[in-house]
């Protein structure tokens, strides 16, 4: 593996992003690479390694692209980043993939940052579909606090 800089990388992980999430649109119907960009951007706090996890963290799942591909590029840390943020077929979320994910601190940071992007987008899902936003603003924060040890209290306490 020829071993680049790290802006090389970045700019190759936001080149693949932007061509391997071409056309693709989320539930909104807008451009899926801007949701992609705002995570990246958020988890750019954390370092070079956590914007490129961040800009690859969909691109197993959505697109042809492999983690072998990922780590013949990026290498191994960024390969376990990305697969720690892919949900493997048959997966349950709360079960088996957020368990898994918090294995891997980038993948952690990324996941924090890509629910903080959806979370942001909930107001404008509720306008179009109330009962997705609820569900998924009940699972936003479910996860957030098993990603981020805090506790939440649901219902009346006896």
């Amino acid at each position: 593996m020829q071993i680049v800089s790290d802006d090389r990388q970045l700019e190759r992980a936001r080149d693949w992003a932007q061509r391997f999430h071409a056309g693709q649109v989320d539930k909104l119907g807008r451009p899926y690479i801007d949701h992609v960009s705002d995570v990246a951007q958020r988890a750019s706090l954390h370092g070079h390694e956590a914007e490129i996890v961040a800009w690859l963290h969909d691109i197993v799942e959505d697109t042809p692209v492999t983690l072998a591909e990922i780590e013949e590029t990026f290498g191994q840390t960024i390969r376990e980043g990305v697969e720690g943020m892919t949900r493997r077929a048959g997966e349950d979320y709360f079960d088996d993939y957020l368990p898994r994910l918090q294995h891997n601190a980038l993948a952690r940071i990324v996941k924090l940052a890509d629910m903080q992007h959806n979370m942001a987008k909930l107001d404008d899902l509720c306008a179009v579909n109330p009962e997705d936003a609820k569900r998924l603003a009940e699972k936003y924060a479910r996860a957030m606090a098993f990603l981020t040890g805090a506790v939440i209290h649901t219902g009346s306490q006896t």
